[in-house]
């Protein structure tokens, strides 16, 4: 057996991986009409062997079909938290990335809306290795705790 073989598809698979990292922390969502539905999720940062994380970006889609009031999520870890609105004018765009420090641990992110409609959404989370979203990304692990 050629060894080259053996060797490259290790090294091809993890470039794989790593380039589709941001797909692995996109979460879809769908709330419901009534206009105080919120979906919770936790957000794990920890070091997957890039870096203790520092801080959490995120972002929020808001996914056809969009309806009339704003997305926004909100990213909350000890005594501070953060937020942004899904743009109305860009359905299907990403918000403006928003980034909450904090150490190694759970961040808590709602999801919820400005008004009465259903929505669909997706949320990108990404822990990191520096402050204020910069640096290394690191281990990410999301885990919806209420879906309304």
């Amino acid at each position: 057996m050629n060894s080259h073989k053996v060797t490259r598809l290790p090294l091809f698979l993890g470039a794989l991986l790593i380039s589709g990292s941001g797909i692995a922390h996109e979460a879809t969502g769908a709330l419901g009409a009534n206009a105080r539905f919120v979906d919770y999720y936790q957000v794990t940062c920890s070091d997957d062997g890039s870096g203790a994380p520092a801080s959490l970006l995120v972002q929020i889609r808001d996914n056809a079909p969009a309806a009339a009031p704003l997305l926004e999520v909100v990213v909350h870890k000890g005594i501070v938290a953060s937020g942004v609105n899904a743009a109305a004018a860009d359905p299907g765009v990403f918000s403006t990335p928003i980034a909450v420090n904090g150490t190694a641990g759970v961040f808590n992110v709602f999801v919820r809306k400005t008004g009465a409609a259903a929505e669909n959404y997706t949320l990108s989370s990404h822990c990191m290795t520096g402050a204020n979203g910069t640096g290394l990304h690191t281990g990410t692990d999301v885990v919806l705790r209420q879906n309304q």
